[in-house]
């Protein structure tokens, strides 16, 4: 299947990089086009109808989100291209967008066109990109949603609903304040950096807990925590230094 792409692009030299890492290693990607600033972008995208749309964020003009937020259809797999570890970089990864740090590395372009070939048999383009879109304008990160995999695509959840999640072999149980569960595809480890930089701590090897839901601990040789829904749930001996700290703060 050729699969229809555009750049968003404005510093030359790395638009040549990009269009001839995709050539030699992505070639069944059919570049359609470039631009590199907010009108451009827009105009291309709109006639163009690309599958898939590599954005950098920084363009001449403004930011690749000024773009999103004007297209009125966004039925495109996104990856989004930065040079810069920031706010905006947490926000991707909390919305399920693949990004790509510049320089660009093979392997990382060829596992970023993996994912998206398989994002593109999913219907849930367009959401993906509104809940980046929604948790750009979040100040409090407690507001943002996380998109959790499932096997049938992603639930967007507020951070502020989940009380705590729970390995099952290779997935991942989410309980949630409404008292309902989701279950992910994906295994607990891969959640733990995004979700410990925001109030959460993982207490066990099986368990990461919400700290805002946190009623009382009990204290024992690993100890236990008891959450606001009546959950009693183990603190191993192992990290129980790092709940304590955070308990704390």
């Amino acid at each position: 299947m050729r699969i229809r792409t555009v750049i968003i692009e404005d510093e030359e030299n790395s638009l040549r990089v990009l269009t001839g890492l995709v050539k030699q290693f992505a070639p069944d990607l059919d570049i359609c086009g470039s631009a590199g600033h907010v009108n451009d972008s827009i105009k291309l995208i709109e006639t163009e109808r690309p599958d898939l749309v590599f954005m950098d964020v920084r363009l001449a003009d403004g930011t690749s989100f000024d773009v999103l937020n004007k297209l009125a259809v966004r039925n495109f797999v996104l990856i989004v291209i930065t040079a810069y570890d920031s706010y905006a970089l947490e926000a991707i990864r909390f919305s399920a967008i693949d990004y790509l740090l510049k320089p660009v590395g093979i392997p990382e372009l060829e596992e970023a066109v993996v994912r998206a070939k398989k994002n593109m048999l999913l219907t849930v383009k367009q959401h993906t990109i509104d809940s980046l879109l929604y948790n750009l304008g979040r100040q409090n990160s407690v507001d943002r949603k996380v998109n959790i995999s499932t096997v049938s695509g992603y639930e967007f959840v507020a951070l502020k609903n989940i009380i705590w999640c729970e390995a099952d072999g290779p997935y991942t149980t989410f309980h949630l304040a409404d008292k309902s569960k989701i279950v992910s595809s994906r295994h607990l480890g891969s959640y733990e950096e995004l979700l410990d930089n925001n109030n959460f701590c993982r207490i066990h090897n099986t368990t990461i807990i919400n700290m805002q839901f946190v009623k009382s601990y009990v204290k024992g040789r690993s100890g236990h925590v008891i959450l606001l829904d009546g959950t009693r749930l183990e603190v191993s001996q192992r990290r129980k230094s790092i709940f304590l700290h955070k308990l704390q703060m």
